[in-house]
């Protein structure tokens, strides 16, 4: 028995549909594991060896950014992150928001309560970064300490 030309066209506009339906999102537990997964990556020290900011910096604030490169150490724990480098010695909240594979977004919190976004992926030894918020907005590397 022969299909309608209408029901053969019903039927592959149906498959395409089909085929080219997006894939379910992630539940809520995977993507807690996501994010959770991001956060104990980032447990350890790492060090700044790399930063290009979004806009130049007066030279002051260059100045200090040129000290820090590969002297910048910065210390991810339970939710914390803490920063030691020339003349910089700071404490900061650290929470995951998003995580899918390598990549995630962060947020810091300031002792003010002003919060920093964060958007990064690691690769490898390292984990590259873009900071979207000023005064720092640009993008960086991290690489694991030894």
């Amino acid at each position: 028995m022969r299909r309608p030309p209408f029901a053969r066209i019903a039927l592959g506009l149906g498959l395409m549909t089909l085929a080219c339906a997006s894939s379910p999102k992630p539940s809520a537990d995977a993507t807690q594991k996501a994010m959770s997964s991001a956060a104990a990556r980032m447990e350890g020290g790492w060090t700044l060896v790399e930063f290009q900011p979004a806009q130049p910096l007066e030279p002051m604030l260059q100045n200090l950014l040129n000290a820090q490169l590969n002297q910048l150490t910065v210390t991810f724990h339970a939710g914390t992150m803490s920063v030691q480098g020339v003349g910089v010695d700071a404490e900061r909240a650290f929470n995951v928001t998003t995580a899918a594979n390598d990549e995630f977004s962060a947020t810091l919190t300031d002792p003010t309560n002003v919060v920093y976004q964060v958007n990064a992926i690691f690769d490898g030894p390292d984990v590259d970064f873009t900071s979207v918020t000023d005064p720092w907005r640009g993008r960086g590397k991290l690489r694991r300490a030894r």
